[in-house]
């Protein structure tokens, strides 16, 4: 016997909020928990499977045969604004009597929503960001403006590949390509140093999200899809590398760097700092597509964890500094949707991007490409450290102040 219609009609909304949820960013331990809830609701008996790029479901249907399915997801991107209007949706079905068709009628909405920055705003949203982003890494004036330059390059690359597949594929290697070639070409100019300057410029390429949600998974028993986020997340990271060593040797190669004359830039403001960590905020806002009534909380989410972690490292080694303050962030990230009732990652998501353990392994690989095996290894170790001091605070915050729900 095959399942009812009914039946039919409640497994495809599980499986289209699945994919949906997938799409726009639900890590694999917050999405089964959210099919399972959902599932629970139409009275359905299912398991659940998830990987980065698939999502398999078997359900148990009495006095009837089993129904087990494999759905493909691709184009996964991370849109906080569409996984807060799911998470709606989600609490509205478990919390009222909404039927399959008005709950399918919301999702469709949500799916053909256009919502989106305008393109000025999502170029300063790059340029701000990567300039913004250079402080954080020691840089002086000259890093701010030469970052803010690549972050430009960044957009108009990004531009480019939304009407080029070709270019979309090749996005992370051509971009940090170009962006460490403009770094290299100008850091004589402005005073700069081309390493703080592509870093900078490239930040967002820089899978830490990936890194830190990897290894989460695997600690909550997700082992293939914890796996292949951090391999997919280590060849993101190798793939930049490969453009940044190229970038930097064809300027190298095109322009003779040691007889361009040495600028010295002008003294830092101190004002500028402080701002670069609201603007950053914002930008990281825009960027991962929050809603507009959250980019102030995506501002507090990047000035708590830099606050926290300026005063840690002062006080502190570096791993209970970033135990500390990943405890911040996920217990920030709790409250906020304990109070707002939104998922925690609207915030949890600009909170990591201070913690940039992606960096961390970006520098380890370009150290021992370098030649500087010593110093590289113990950037790689110091990202494992990392890592682990992150995720050991994220755990430790759900002992203190457990989330509200699956999402």
């Amino acid at each position: 016997m095959t399942p009812s219609s009914t039946t039919q009609d409640r497994i495809a909304f599980v499986q289209r909020m699945g994919k949906a949820l997938h799409r726009y960013g639900a890590p694999a331990h917050r999405l089964e928990d959210a099919l399972k809830a959902m599932s629970n609701e139409l009275g359905l008996k299912g398991n659940f499977f998830t990987t980065p790029s698939a999502i398999m479901y078997s359900y148990d249907i009495p006095g009837e045969n089993g129904v087990a399915r494999l759905q493909r997801v691709h184009n996964n991107s991370i849109d906080l604004h569409r996984l807060s209007q799911l998470d709606k949706l989600f609490n509205d079905f478990l919390a009222t009597d909404l039927t399959i068709t008005a709950a399918n009628a919301q999702l469709d909405e949500i799916l053909n929503e256009k919502f989106a920055y305008h393109p000025v705003v999502t170029l300063l949203a790059f340029s701000l960001t990567s300039g913004g982003a250079s402080t954080f890494f020691g840089g002086n004036l000259g890093d701010v403006v030469l970052s803010t330059i690549c972050g430009l390059v960044l957009f108009l690359i990004f531009q480019w590949s939304q009407h080029r597949e070709a270019v979309s594929r090749l996005y992370d290697p051509l971009s940090a390509m170009v962006v460490s070639f403009v770094a290299t070409a100008g850091a004589a100019l402005f005073g700069a140093s081309a390493d703080i300057s592509t870093l900078a410029g490239i930040i967002i390429l820089i899978p830490g999200f990936g890194i830190i949600i990897g290894a989460t998974e695997l600690v909550l028993n997700h082992p293939v899809s914890g796996s292949a986020r951090l391999a997919r997340a280590g060849m993101t990271v190798m793939m930049l590398f490969i453009g940044v060593l190229f970038g930097s040797g064809l300027a190298q190669y095109i322009i003779n760097i040691d007889s361009l004359p040495q600028v010295v830039p002008p003294a830092m403001p101190p004002w500028l700092p402080p701002l670069s960590i609201v603007i950053v905020g914002l930008g990281t806002g825009v960027l991962f597509n929050n809603s507009r009534r959250d980019l102030p909380w995506a501002v507090v989410a990047v000035c708590l964890p830099y606050l926290a972690m300026k005063f840690g490292l002062e006080n502190l080694e570096r791993a209970p500094s970033l135990f500390i303050v990943a405890v911040i962030v996920a217990l920030f990230g709790n409250m906020f949707a304990r109070t707002f009732d939104r998922p925690a990652l609207t915030v949890l998501m600009p909170g990591i991007l201070i913690l940039v353990p992606g960096a961390t392994s970006f520098l380890s690989i370009t150290d021992i490409a370098g030649g500087n095996f010593e110093t590289g290894l113990q950037s790689a170790f110091q990202v494992f450290v990392s890592g682990a001091a992150i995720v050991a605070g994220f755990m430790t915050s759900s002992l203190l102040l457990p989330p509200r729900k699956a999402l």
